[in-house]
């Protein structure tokens, strides 16, 4: 048997923050690291997200953070490993995103899927998975998967988390432009005439904002 590849420090804080299996779940903050796993990949300066974790493998899960730290993202992640502690941290952790093993003992990430569907279906669900057929995949995304990542092609990971966190965002501005227009057409059926217009202002700066995020989000030609 080969010997155990070296880890560096912050993968060793990750795996002493706790491991799958404890019937507790293992949370931990990770400060950005300074190298970039994708190359020519950028991350928002200071970018923080939390991140929930449904894996049995504590190998799996530390590696899964080692390469989202390494793309410059600072996470705060909980690891839980059974239905029970899953449903829990949806409600008391509120992941930004969940990244989702698909063959659990006792439960899967189908199923998780669904139960996240039920109780928040804008947190993107990203399937992490060793073995994961087309066919299942399609369904998943089907079903409202966000995407899959496959356990030997981790090197995606960081660009998939990144890629959901930004459109999550981008929604979140949506339902702000909406509300801020509706705002601004009530005030304005009132003769509210200036109040109207401060509304329509915080909607130009949405929209300016929602503007460059999606010209920074477009891929190089």
């Amino acid at each position: 048997m080969s010997s155990e590849p070296q880890r560096d420090q912050a993968e060793t804080a990750l795996l002493q923050t706790g491991q799958p299996g404890t019937g507790q779940p293992a949370a931990l903050t990770v400060p950005a690291q300074v190298n970039a796993v994708n190359a020519g990949q950028a991350v928002p300066t200071g970018r923080h997200a939390r991140i929930l974790i449904l894996e049995d493998e504590a190998w799996d899960a530390a590696l899964a953070q080692r390469l989202l730290t390494g793309a410059g993202l600072q996470l705060t992640a909980v690891v839980v490993d059974t239905k029970a502690l899953f449903i829990e941290q949806l409600t008391i952790f509120r992941p930004e995103v969940i990244l989702s093993d698909y063959h659990l003992p006792g439960f899967s990430g189908r199923e998780a899927l669904k139960i996240s569907q039920e109780i928040d279906p804008d947190i993107p669900f990203i399937i992490w998975s060793g073995v994961l057929g087309d066919e299942a995949a399609v369904e998943l995304i089907k079903q409202g998967a966000t995407d899959y990542v496959l356990k030997d092609r981790p090197a995606r990971l960081p660009t998939v988390i990144l890629r959901a966190l930004a459109e999550s965002e981008r929604r979140t501005r949506l339902a702000q432009l909406e509300e801020q227009l509706l705002q601004a057409q009530r005030l304005a059926s009132l003769g509210q005439l200036a109040a109207a217009e401060e509304a329509m202002t915080h909607v130009r700066q949405l929209l300016s904002t929602a503007r460059g995020e999606a010209t920074a989000a477009e891929p190089a030609s």
